[in-house]
């Protein structure tokens, strides 16, 4: 959990414990909340796979590889 999860439970408690928020609002909010952890797990699992195909391809092309190295 990052920073902006902690404030948004905080704020999101507070507004709970004022009874700001209307039951349709809190079933809302989770499932939100819910969505939101689906999509965080997806966008890690394709910055990981985007970072080992990187790490296999090589950085420089075959050419100017060799002719560095001559």
């Amino acid at each position: 959990m990052n920073q902006n999860d902690t404030d948004y439970s905080a704020k999101r408690e507070a507004l709970l414990e004022q009874g700001l928020v209307s039951p349709q609002a809190q079933e809302l909010i989770t499932e939100l909340e819910t969505e939101l952890d689906l999509l965080r797990k997806q966008n890690e699992s394709f910055r990981k796979a985007l970072r080992a195909k990187t790490a296999q391809t090589p950085r420089m092309s075959t050419k100017l590889r060799d002719a560095l190295y001559e």
